[in-house]
């Protein structure tokens, strides 16, 4: 399953709140398929939770001028503080250790998140 970088970081905060019930619906069912500990492979472009946005127009982000552009290089960021590589292919669950081991580096990345007020991350 492909997954954008930024989406492993929103998976471990995500309410389901802000967006429409078929886009809230989809990411669950991501989250529960990878409670399986399938492999993913980590992108910067729009992936498997992308696939029921509004915003995702031939698979770019268009709900700004900007937004794909940002989103990438959100992707590109959180693909660097993990040590991994564009296109690489990672167990779900150690993805997830691998998050948990660099949290604290990558939640600054969520600082800026036109979504931060949707989510229960904790903001310092």
């Amino acid at each position: 399953m492909n997954i954008r970088a930024h989406h492993l970081l929103c998976m471990r905060y995500f309410q389901g709140k802000g967006y429409s019930k078929e886009f809230v619906d989809n990411f669950y069912k991501v989250i529960k398929e990878l409670k399986d500990n399938q492999a993913i492979k980590v992108i910067n472009y729009p992936d498997a939770i992308c696939g029921s946005c509004l915003h995702n127009i031939n698979g770019k982000c268009i709900k700004k001028a900007d937004s794909e552009k940002k989103a990438r290089e959100k992707d590109n960021l959180i693909i660097k503080y993990l040590g991994l590589k564009l296109n690489q292919k990672i167990r779900a669950l150690d993805a997830n250790n691998l998050v948990n081991s660099k949290l604290e580096k990558l939640e600054e990345i969520c600082k800026e998140c036109e979504w931060k007020q949707y989510c229960n991350i904790r903001l310092i």
